[in-house]
């Protein structure tokens, strides 16, 4: 009985988180590594439209590396539902591939080394790692 209790309320709560949201400071917040922000990104995923999903997931890629166990424990919870605009670990542990090689590569190192010192990490490594062979393999392609 009391899940559907908590349905309810997270069908009220949403609405009121995206009003008052100021969605510069969670995205800050979150990117930093800061805890109390990072625990919203899931209730935040259920309000975001298009843009403001787009840089919940770049805030939560960024705070892969400054708080990679809170983060995890966040992607978790949105993997597991489902969200108007919020894709999660599919998108939040691929490198930014619209930037530069330098910057691609520099995501990597960060992000590996972070997933591989976490428990948790295997999922979110196992997306990283696979990506970036795929884009070794177009790069190797493309120089034939």
């Amino acid at each position: 009985m009391k899940y559907p209790i908590v349905l309810l309320l997270s069908a009220f709560m949403a609405p009121a988180i995206a009003g008052v949201t100021d969605w510069s400071s969670a995205l800050k917040g979150i990117a930093s590594g800061d805890e109390h922000w990072i625990e919203q990104a899931p209730a935040l995923a259920a309000v975001a439209n298009g843009n403001q999903a787009q840089r919940l997931e770049d805030a939560l890629a960024a705070a892969l590396t400054t708080n990679t166990n809170a983060t995890l424990k966040a992607l978790r919870t949105i993997d597991a539902g489902k969200w108007p605009h919020m894709v999660g670990s599919d998108i939040v542990c691929t490198p930014p591939l619209e930037k530069s090689p330098a910057e691609i590569d520099a995501f990597y190192q960060l992000t590996r080394q972070a997933l591989l010192e976490s428990i948790d990490g295997a999922h979110c490594l196992w997306i990283l790692e696979a990506t970036m062979e795929e884009l070794k393999a177009e790069k190797a392609r493309r120089a034939k």
